[in-house]
């Protein structure tokens, strides 16, 4: 019986594990490791960190959802992969493995910038739980002062959603307390113009964007360097500083630290991939969602990364489940390159939401479709509901 290591428990693990035991049936030991014992829904960390939902509102075991399914799952921190020896190191144990899925995401790298971050820094962050659940705390220590607000992503960001879904949803958050007169609101981005999203742009975004920006009075800097977080005070490249009594930055992603030891990525410790999602030098080893490398279309003047929602990442994890699979099972293999990985994506804006779909993700595309209203906010919501109803009854499928 062919072993299966997956190391990660969010989507791209989860997806891959799920859809292995669909392909494989019993065919297969399959074992997921996660640094976590939750599952924890990501899009739904902005409404954590503004107290509009509950840690337990949006997380799921993972020992009790995967053992249903017959997969063994084990917390543990990986520190190192041995591709010629197959095996996983953990520290005080290992695994051996005949296939290996890596779906870990990325590191955030709050140390590129002097000042940045939760832990070193004087910035909140929505980008895990523990960041989002640390930022309510602090957001309902503001409400009792007021003051300027300062939101933003970072030079080399790759995922630019958290930081537009928040500061419309603090906008709004203080309209509806009454306190909106009490606070400036600033939005800071690497992007070259509002609603890139390292996407390219995405179709009349920018202008949808614009507006929302313009008629709720947000200040907006693009194509912004951040040079330095001092304590209530940002400092940009041109020597801008923005004072602030709150501040949340979306900052720059890196490889995990176990594909940097084990010498599988490039220099920023992301994997570059064949079209079947395989490792290009270890064709046992499959890669999913943040991990894998992803080249942007284009340079802009700030750099920027190009994002794996996890619309794109559930895609990636079952091609890598059905291609593992049918490597197994001796079948042939089926490519989808990156280049043609679609998006759906619903972002938030507080009262109202924008619904946005790409098809492909990156430019030229074959079709593309933005709608905004307070109909796509309820869908957001419906979707949360639906998703983690589905995934507590053992299925995970985005739509």
């Amino acid at each position: 019986m062919k072993k299966v290591v997956i190391i990660g428990g969010s989507f791209g693990g989860l997806t891959a594990a799920f859809e292995l035991r669909r392909h494989l049936g019993r065919r297969a030991e399959i074992t997921l490791v996660s640094e976590t014992a939750d599952f924890a829904f990501a899009p739904s960390f902005p409404w954590v960190a503004l107290g509009l939902r509950k840690p337990q509102d949006i997380t799921v075991g993972l020992d009790k959802l995967l053992s249903r399914k017959g997969i063994k799952f084990l917390q543990a921190t990986v520190q190192k992969l041995d591709p010629g020896k197959q095996e996983v190191d953990l520290g005080n144990s290992s695994l051996s493995y005949d296939y290996i899925v890596i779906a870990t995401g990325a590191h955030l790298d709050f140390e590129a910038i002097p000042g940045l971050g939760p832990e070193k820094g004087y910035t909140h962050s929505i980008m895990t739980l523990e960041h989002a659940v640390q930022t309510n705390q602090a957001w309902q220590q503001y409400l009792e002062t007021g003051g300027p607000i300062v939101i933003g992503s970072t030079q080399g960001v790759s995922c630019f959603g958290p930081a537009y879904e928040f500061i419309f949803g603090a906008e709004h958050a203080l309209w509806k307390l009454g306190l909106r007169e009490k606070a400036s609101l600033t939005f800071v981005t690497s992007e070259p113009y509002i609603s890139h999203f390292g996407l390219g742009g995405f179709r009349q975004a920018g202008r949808v964007i614009e507006d929302e920006f313009a008629e709720k009075d947000i200040n907006v800097f693009t194509n912004a360097v951040v040079k330095e977080i001092q304590p209530e005070r940002v400092i940009l490249g041109d020597g801008t500083e923005l004072p602030f009594e709150f501040s949340l930055f979306v900052p720059p992603f890196r490889g995990v630290d176990v594909v940097i030891n084990s010498g599988l990525g490039n220099p920023k410790g992301f994997i570059a991939v064949d079209d079947y999602y395989r490792h290009k030098s270890y064709p046992n080893i499959y890669v999913t969602g943040v991990a894998v490398a992803v080249a942007p279309k284009e340079a802009t003047p700030v750099p920027t990364g190009v994002p794996k929602t996890g619309f794109m990442t559930e895609h990636m994890s079952k091609v890598v489940a059905r291609n593992l699979a049918a490597d197994i099972l001796g079948r042939e293999a089926q490519a989808l390159p990156l280049r043609k990985l679609d998006v759906i994506c619903i972002a938030d804006l507080g009262a109202k939401a924008a619904f946005m779909m790409a098809k492909p993700a990156l430019p030229p595309r074959q079709k593309t479709y933005l709608k905004k209203g307070r109909w796509a906010h309820w869908l957001k919501i419906i979707f949360e509901r639906y998703f983690l109803f589905k995934l507590k009854r053992g299925a995970m499928n985005l739509p």
